[in-house]
């Protein structure tokens, strides 16, 4: 079924619950083998509680699901509606699965605006730390699981982030020059 070059992972903190942090590997038994001498050597063991809660999660997986799709569709359609209503500048795409919308931003870059948007009170993860080959400097992920009014706020400050990183200048007008202030 698989080859000794082929090994899948599975985790269900992306499908049921964040802090559920149990996951699992597939591969051919030889490579299953010294994963888990490498992991007896390396690990002082897994998280108990979290393994007997993924056992009874298990066999109701895909009717968790299916079940969670609706609300998490709801929600991704919710936060691209105030995006595009208060940040109407920034393209970001709908998504077919996960659990973020990746933003581009029409100027500047995710690892500056991350820390502008922190200071207005929430957080966001810059493209480029996301990105293997080091690109994506220009994207910001956000995450689109939160409730409804949640989702509203975290818009709110985002907007009002933006105008202080000088989101105000999209059109290719120059942003204005810094100003120092006296003391």
């Amino acid at each position: 079924m698989y080859s000794d070059t082929v090994i899948t992972m599975g985790s269900l903190s992306k499908s049921v619950w964040g802090g559920l942090r149990v996951g699992w590997i597939r591969a051919t038994r030889p490579v299953i083998g010294r994963l888990a001498r490498l992991r007896a050597v390396h690990d002082l063991g897994g998280n108990f509680p979290a393994q007997l809660a993924a056992a009874e999660l298990l066999p109701r997986l895909e009717t968790l699901c299916q079940d969670m799709a609706a609300d998490r569709q709801a929600r991704h359609d919710h936060l691209r509606v105030e995006r595009a209503q208060q940040l109407p500048q920034w393209q970001a795409p709908p998504v077919t699965g996960g659990q973020t919308l990746w933003a581009r931003l029409p100027h500047g870059d995710g690892d500056s605006f991350d820390q502008t948007a922190l200071r207005h009170g929430v957080a966001v993860l810059p493209g480029s730390g996301l990105d293997a080959s080091g690109g994506s400097k220009e994207f910001i992920r956000i995450h689109f699981l939160a409730t409804p009014d949640v989702l509203v706020e975290a818009v709110r400050r985002l907007a009002t982030a933006w105008q202080a990183y000088g989101g105000g200048h999209d059109r290719g007008d120059p942003a204005p020059a810094p100003r120092s202030m006296a003391v």
